[in-house]
């Protein structure tokens, strides 16, 4: 009886421990940046700005919130192909609406001064 008692007592603690580090998990990558009040004001996303930019097939770019939308703009490496692009425009866009739930997001790609992919996700 007393093998029993510690054997349930140690597994009672093991998923307490699991419980509470999967409870406090955060899902999204990064904290979400609030929309100012005024809805005109554009407010930049600088960690997501940062990430997008950091990619090897990104030139430039640019994550903010605008009029309560998430807008991302992308501006690709000539020498990426366009399929490579739009994979990666649907990526950031897909991973920008795990983050801002409650927002449409309108994520843009540009490659070679031509916008070659525009997706919304309401």
């Amino acid at each position: 009886m007393k093998n029993f008692l510690k054997k349930l007592f140690a597994l009672m603690i093991v998923l307490t421990v699991v419980l509470s580090l999967v409870a406090c998990g955060n899902s999204s990558k990064h904290e979400t940046v609030k929309p100012d009040k005024d809805p005109k004001k554009i407010v930049q996303d600088k960690n997501y700005t940062k990430d997008l930019t950091k990619d090897k097939k990104v030139k430039d770019g640019q994550v903010y919130i605008q009029n309560n939308t998430v807008v991302c703009v992308m501006i690709i490496k000539d020498d990426v192909k366009e399929a490579d692009a739009k994979e990666l425009l649907n990526k950031y866009a897909k991973e920008l609406k795990k983050s801002y739930k409650d927002m449409p997001v309108n994520a843009q790609a540009v490659l070679k001064g031509k916008n070659i992919g525009n997706v919304v996700l309401k």
